[in-house]
């Protein structure tokens, strides 16, 4: 088990600053990485693979810098990028034995970890196919096979799922969910669900910051009243959709049915619910998080 530290951690880029201090401790275990697309996510991320240098800051695994560690560094690390690269002449097998030559992995490993990974993302069928003719999702497969083929102790995951349909996001889930038991994962999504039930700690992140970070159970607690059932005309419903963040909206018969994120109460019958993580990742990236002040508490 490896313990991976970020003390100050910032990246400018001139006069933008895409993440700002950050302080976190990551070891053993699923960590979901929640925020809006232009988050920061990415960059996090990248600096903790050592692709981007921190402009202050340090991240230290197991107590040395990892800049320092060069090679031992990478030959724990397993990464799939948000963008990934491949050529498209390449057969998904050849693709993979070129990956598993990058990491220097020994030949006869090599070709039982891509069977295994082969399995794994179900591309068997199609292992001599080029890699220009795979659909989006299929492409997103052998990404996560690639990041996976040298049975890596940390494993960072930039929007894994782009790109899959429903059953394969569920099954990329359960995968994520049994590797955790033994290594550090640190998946970045904006898809709520996909760390809703996996990950042991979620952080959110908005505007280069970490705004919230806990367990699901910790972050829905401290939120507090933060969910609201308004059930009103349609006049009323639109007045409330301009002031406040609607998270679900259903049309009944003569009336308008609105899940409404708020801290404050949006109607005055409205009806406090229980808040869910979508709840809570909406207060926390959202802008309309408590109206705009004359509303009925």
């Amino acid at each position: 088990m490896h313990r991976i530290e970020l003390s100050d951690v910032e990246k400018r880029f001139r006069e933008r600053a895409a993440v700002k201090k950050t302080d976190l401790c990551l070891e053993s275990g699923v960590y979901g990485l929640l925020g809006e697309n232009g988050a920061g996510k990415t960059t996090l991320m990248r600096m903790i693979c050592g692709v981007l240098r921190p402009t202050g800051g340090s991240i230290q695994c197991d107590g040395i810098e990892i800049g320092q560690m060069g090679r031992a560094y990478r030959r724990l690390l397993g990464y799939l990028p948000q963008d990934f690269g491949y050529y498209g002449e390449f057969s998904a097998r050849r693709f993979l034995r070129y990956m598993a030559a990058l990491k220097a992995m020994p030949k006869d490993c090599a070709e039982r970890r891509i069977d295994e990974m082969l399995e794994l993302v179900d591309l068997v069928p199609f292992q001599k196919q080029k890699l220009k003719t795979f659909s989006g999702g299929m492409l997103r497969r052998i990404g996560i096979a690639q990041a996976l083929l040298n049975d890596p102790e940390i494993l960072i995951l930039d929007e894994p799922t782009a790109g899959l349909d429903p059953r394969e996001r569920v099954r990329f889930r359960n995968i994520i969910s049994s590797l955790g038991k033994e290594r550090t994962v640190i998946l970045s999504t904006h898809i709520v669900s996909d760390v809703d039930y996996i990950a042991d700690r979620i952080m959110i992140m908005k505007d280069g910051e970490i705004t919230a970070e806990g367990t699901a159970r910790e972050l829905t607690q401290a939120a507090g009243k933060i969910a609201w059932k308004c059930v009103t005309g349609e006049e009323e419903a639109e007045r409330l959709g301009s002031r406040f963040t609607v998270s679900n909206i259903r049309h009944l018969e003569n009336e308008v049915e609105l899940r409404i994120v708020s801290d404050r109460r949006p109607m005055p019958d409205a009806e406090a619910l229980e808040p869910v993580l979508e709840d809570v990742y909406l207060f926390f990236t959202g802008e309309k998080r408590g109206g705009t002040g004359d509303e009925t508490v």
